[in-house]
């Protein structure tokens, strides 16, 4: 029996999770010969995921030279000329370290959650992290939104954590809405998951959590900006339509900026960030749908 390490250097979290469905597929194929362990910026993730043996942070280099075969993955650097967010993820994860791509079965997200579900049930669970400027909606838009849920009756949870990226040098954060069960650094990721997966409609931004809702069966609405929706598609069902709906703004360009929007026409509106009407408009028609 062979042991293999797989590098994961993706520090997001949506990315590392997508690399489950691609370490099943490995298991499926090698498990009689080989057994997969983890490296990574998040092993928690990992911990019990049954297609890992072992995870270990991916600072652990002790461990890591006790590998006869590795495979590094996720290592951003290496695609010149093409950005990453112009890669399905999922590809951009499996060619490293095995050339192969993902059928729509294959892709269908995982999360194994070890603590016993404790989360309350909400109506509606808001994210409203703020990362770069084109990929994140305004603060004031996140409080409207809540405004006009809460003055309906709806019961509002707002959940994320605040995390400093070093390899994106900047703070993330996910501000309290007032009027809302303020859920922000409350909870662990298991009860975040838990407390997603049991809401009537999860409302985030294309980002970490919006991959772990799409590990669950939630009603979701993801709001899509400067990365083509496409390339981080939500996979349940074999189908990136299932129960997601992909809001986006009026720019075509996809650019994939972090913090500077390329559009000559830039007057301190992100075009590829949805208007708020569009959002209230689809929130609300998805609640009166489900009967709420």
């Amino acid at each position: 029996m062979h042991r293999m390490g797989l590098i994961l250097h993706s520090e997001g979290m949506g990315d590392s999770l997508y690399a489950i469905p691609v370490i099943k597929r490995l298991y499926h194929f090698n498990h009689d010969e080989t057994r997969f362990d983890i490296f990574t910026h998040h092993p928690g993730l990992f911990e019990h995921c049954p297609y890992v043996d072992k995870a270990y942070p991916i600072q652990d280099k002790q461990a890591l030279a006790t590998y006869a075969r590795s495979h590094q993955t996720m290592e951003l650097f290496k695609f010149f000329g093409v950005h990453h967010s112009h890669i399905d993820t999922f590809d951009l994860i499996s060619l490293p370290v095995g050339n192969f791509t993902l059928s729509f079965r294959e892709k269908q997200l995982e999360y194994f959650p070890g603590e016993p579900d404790q989360a309350e049930q909400f109506d509606v669970v808001l994210n409203s992290s703020e990362t770069w400027p084109t990929r994140t909606w305004p603060r004031e838009n996140w409080q409207r939104l809540a405004d006009a849920l809460t003055s309906r009756g709806y019961r509002v949870a707002v959940v994320g954590k605040d995390v400093h990226s070093h390899a994106d040098e900047m703070q993330k954060i996910s501000p309290p809405l007032e009027g809302c069960v303020n859920l922000v650094n409350q909870l662990s990721l298991d009860q975040t998951y838990f407390t997603i997966a049991k809401s009537g409609l999860f409302v985030s931004c294309q980002n970490g959590l919006s991959v772990l809702a799409g590990a669950s069966d939630a009603q979701l609405i993801v709001l899509g900006m400067s990365i083509d929706w496409s390339m981080r598609a939500i996979y349940r069902q074999q189908n990136p339509m299932h129960k997601v709906q992909y809001i986006e703004g009026s720019c075509e360009m996809h650019c994939c900026a972090e913090r500077d929007c390329p559009r000559p026409d830039f007057k301190g509106r992100y075009f590829c960030q949805p208007d708020y009407a569009q959002v209230e408009a689809a929130v609300l028609k998805t609640l009166t749908n489900q009967g709420r």
